[in-house]
């Protein structure tokens, strides 16, 4: 059985501790919290587990296989490392890094030290998304032409947002970007050619941003993403023969396919319990297989998402300035 241990015990964390308690494989055994009503909290719900302060005595607890860390971004950096170096497998939540160096050294360290580390990019385990990637392969709807997705909500239906509005790890596409383009990356593989933006700004972070980008071998990808405005999280792969939709496209269920001159037909795909379950159990599998990464969201995977992010956040600096 696979302890797991969580650094930070917010609201993601619940639902990460809900798909766990489905799993036969991995079981909770410690959170830490820097907030004491929280430890108390946990300590109620969970009279077995054990409940730490300080993320460094979690660390160090000999009894952990595993660290879920879902503190806020800037500080996943920090504690994803420290973890590693402690030898403790590591799923973190997006986006791992601000930074491409920083995901770098956590690459090398997780190859280096053979400890497993992935970023929780659970839109890659979900069912429906693998029988999207199944349906692209067989080439239902021909060679992938463009790809349009869209993330946005509206910030004042939201709780604990803070830390969205500090200038280096706030903003809509540090939050929710890392959706929109590990998406973008698991279908079209080309080298990018150019990235073009547009974007709205509020309290010196980006809250609206518009992406285009041009891959070498002529595909687009169409990016949205906001924090003033919800619109229905919609992804549409157009190819050659077709057009493929998901809602929402980080998590979908079921998928709607358009081929030329046919009518429209659907194939659902519910989750397996929930839509962290799947990212939990390639965890569990990854380990058995004593891997470094998963297959499916590897080290390079997340390096290419933060260079990414990167090279949008420079396209916004120089055409705005800033």
């Amino acid at each position: 059985m696979i302890r797991w241990g969580t650094i930070g015990a917010g609201n993601i964390v619940q639902r990460f501790i809900e798909g766990l308690s489905y799993s036969k494989n991995g079981k909770l055994y410690a959170v830490a919290s820097r907030t004491q009503a929280k430890r108390e909290e946990f300590q109620k719900r969970f009279p077995d587990i054990q409940v730490y302060a300080d993320y460094n005595q979690l660390l160090h607890d000999e009894n952990v296989d595993v660290v879920y860390i879902a503190t806020w971004h800037n500080s996943h950096y920090q504690w994803a490392k420290q973890a590693l170096l402690c030898g403790k497998a590591v799923l973190c939540e997006k986006p791992a890094t601000l930074y491409a160096w920083q995901m770098e050294e956590l690459a090398t360290i997780a190859k280096e030290k053979h400890v497993f580390f992935m970023e929780a990019m659970k839109t890659r385990f979900v069912p429906a998304v693998l029988e999207l990637k199944q349906q692209l392969a067989d080439g239902v709807i021909g060679d992938i032409v463009k790809l349009e997705n869209r993330f946005c909500y509206d910030i004042s239906q939201a709780s604990n947002t803070r830390y969205l509005f500090e200038k280096e790890q706030g903003g809509i596409l540090n939050d929710v970007g890392s959706y929109n383009i590990a998406s973008l990356l698991d279908y079209i593989h080309a080298p990018i050619q150019n990235v073009d933006v547009k974007t709205v700004f509020e309290r010196e972070v980006d809250c609206h941003d518009y992406v285009t980008i041009s891959f070498t071998n002529g595909q687009k990808g169409y990016l949205e993403m906001a924090m003033d405005e919800a619109k229905t999280p919609l992804m549409v792969i157009e190819g050659t023969l077709g057009q493929i939709e998901c809602v929402p496209f980080y998590r979908p269920s079921e998928l709607t396919i358009k081929k030329h001159g046919q009518q429209p037909y659907k194939i659902t795909k519910a989750y397996i319990h929930d839509d962290f379950y799947t990212e939990i159990e390639e965890v569990h599998h990854c380990l058995a297989k004593h891997l470094y990464e998963s297959p499916r969201m590897t080290l390079e995977d997340s390096i290419s998402c933060v260079k990414l992010v990167e090279r949008i956040r420079k396209a916004m600096e120089e055409k705005y300035e800033i």
